[in-house]
C-alpha cells in the first residue's frame, strides 16, 4: 500500500511566504524550505532584465487524499499553474520511520490505503543529478538537447570527505550543487542519458543522477509553454 505523498513546490522567492502560508493553513503538518534557482539561460535572463531567477523549494509530506486537495487547491487557489509562478508536484513515499514520525509529519489528515503502482505506470519523473559546484551549464545543456525545458538548482555540500576523497574511483569534491528536472515518463530516459554522456561520473562534472517517480502535476502548463522556466 502507498498511503503518503512528499509534495515539492518551487515558486518564486517573492511568494514563497504567501505559499507556505497556504499550505500550513491547509493542512500540511511540517514544511521545510530550501533556496534555490532556476535554470533560464543567459539569452532569457538579459530578455527579462534579471540576474537569475530565484526560487523557493517547499517539501512537505502528506497523506494521499490530503496532497490530492493541496494541488487541486493549488491551481484553483493560489494560481500555480499561471505561467510563471510555479510548479507543484507529488512524490508516492514508500513509508514512514515509525508511528511517532509518522504524527510529527501528517497528524490530523485523514490517511487511506491505495495500491502501490509499478514505476512504469507514473506519467512523470523527477530527474535528480548531484554534481560537482559549477557544472549546471553543462547538465542544463545536455538535458535540453534531449527535450528538457528547464530545471532547478539548490547548492549542497558532500559529507565525508575528510575521511575518503575517492568513491569507486571517482573523486568527489565537497561543493556540490543538485538539479532538479521534471519530464514526462516518455521522456526520461533520453534526458537521463544526455546527462550522463557529458556529465556523468567519469567527467569533470562527477555527476550521479537518479530519478523518482511522480504522480501528479500542478503547473506542467508552465513547464511547457516556458522552454526557461520550471
Amino acid at each position: 500500500m502507498n498511503d503518503f505523498r512528499l509534495l515539492i513546490a518551487i515558486v518564486r522567492r517573492d511568494q514563497g511566504k504567501a505559499y507556505r502560508e497556504f499550505l500550513v493553513h491547509s493542512g500540511a503538518k511540517r514544511v521545510m524550505a530550501s533556496l534555490c534557482n532556476g535554470t533560464a539561460s543567459k539569452s532569457m535572463l538579459d530578455y527579462l532584465g534579471i540576474e537569475k531567477t530565484e526560487k523557493l523549494m517547499l517539501k512537505t509530506m502528506l497523506s494521499a487524499r490530503t496532497a490530492r486537495r493541496l494541488q487541486r487547491q493549488l491551481i484553483e487557489v493560489m494560481g500555480i499553474d499561471v505561467p510563471g509562478n510555479g510548479i507543484s508536484m507529488t512524490i508516492p513515499v514508500g513509508s514512514i520511520g515509525g508511528v511517532s514520525s509518522m504524527q510529527y509529519l501528517v497528524s490530523g489528515q485523514e490517511i487511506e490505503q491505495e495500491e502501490v503502482k509499478k514505476v512504469s505506470e507514473y506519467p512523470y519523473a523527477l530527474i535528480i543529478t548531484i554534481a560537482d559546484k559549477g557544472n549546471v551549464d553543462i547538465i542544463m545543456d545536455a538535458a535540453r538537447s534531449a527535450g528538457a525545458r528547464g530545471g532547478t538548482v539548490i547548492a549542497a555540500r558532500g559529507t565525508g570527505a575528510e575521511m575518503q576523497d575517492r568513491f569507486f574511483g571517482i573523486s568527489i569534491g565537497e561543493e556540490k550543487e543538485i538539479v532538479y528536472i521534471v519530464a514526462k515518463k516518455a521522456e526520461k530516459a533520453a534526458i537521463m542519458q544526455a546527462i550522463m554522456a557529458k556529465a556523468g561520473p567519469n567527467s569533470e562534472a562527477h555527476g550521479v543522477l537518479f530519478s523518482l517517480p511522480v504522480d501528479s502535476i500542478a503547473g506542467l502548463r508552465s513547464v511547457a509553454e516556458h522552454e526557461e522556466e520550471a
